[in-house]
C-alpha cells in the first residue's frame, strides 16, 4: 500500500520528480533501446589546415559591424538637458565659491575695522578730557575771556537785504524788459 501511495504521489501532475536539469543524453539512450543508432556517434575531427587557422584568426579579429541606429529626439533632448543642467551646476558652483571668497575677506574686513574702532574711540575719549583740554590751553597761553570781550548778537528781527542795480538805458533797457516778458511767460505756461 505504501507503494501504491509513492506512486500515486510521485506522479501528481506539477509535483516534480527529481532534477530539473535536462537531459542531453536522453535522445541517444532512446534510439539505443530501439537500435536505431550505430555504433559511430561522432566522426573523427579532420586535420586542421593552417589556412583554415589563419581564415579562423581573421574571422575572428574582423570588426563586427553594428547596423545603424537612429538617434530618438527625445534622447538628444535629454542629453542637452544634462548638459546644460551640468554646465549650471558648475556655474552655480563657481559662483558659490565667489560669495563664499567675498564673505571671509569681508570678515576679515570687519574684524579690522572693530580693531580701529577701539584704536579710534580711546584716541577721542583722550583729545576730549576736560583736564587735558584745558592743560593744552593754559601751555598755549590762552586764558577764559572777560565779560568785556563778550558781545551778543540780537536775531529777533526779519532778514531782509537791499540789491543795487544800474539802471539800463536806451536800447539795453528795451531788451531788458523783452527779456523779462519772455521769462515772465515761459514761467507762466509751466
Amino acid at each position: 500500500m505504501a507503494s501504491a501511495a509513492a506512486r500515486k504521489k510521485y506522479n501528481t501532475p506539477g509535483v516534480v520528480n527529481g532534477s530539473l536539469a535536462y537531459d542531453f543524453d536522453s535522445l541517444e539512450r532512446q534510439l539505443e533501446r530501439t537500435g536505431r543508432m550505430g555504433r559511430v556517434l561522432y566522426a573523427l575531427p579532420m586535420e586542421e589546415t593552417a589556412a583554415d587557422v589563419i581564415a579562423r584568426a581573421h574571422e575572428s579579429t574582423k570588426a563586427k559591424v553594428r547596423p545603424a541606429q537612429h538617434l530618438s529626439p527625445v534622447m538628444a533632448v535629454g542629453f542637452a538637458a544634462v548638459a546644460v543642467m551640468m554646465v549650471l551646476m558648475v556655474m552655480c558652483y563657481v559662483e558659490l565659491t565667489t560669495i563664499s571668497n567675498h564673505v571671509v575677506s569681508m570678515r576679515a574686513e570687519a574684524e579690522t575695522l572693530q580693531t580701529q574702532q577701539v584704536t579710534l574711540m580711546t584716541k577721542y575719549e583722550q583729545a576730549f578730557d576736560l583736564t587735558s583740554v584745558k592743560e593744552a590751553a593754559l601751555a598755549a597761553g590762552m586764558s577764559m575771556p572777560s565779560d568785556s570781550q563778550i558781545y551778543y548778537i540780537d536775531l529777533s528781527e526779519p532778514d531782509n537785504a537791499e540789491v543795487y542795480e544800474e539802471e539800463a538805458s536806451g536800447a539795453g533797457e528795451v531788451l531788458q524788459e523783452i527779456g523779462d516778458g519772455i521769462s515772465a511767460a515761459v514761467e507762466y505756461f509751466r
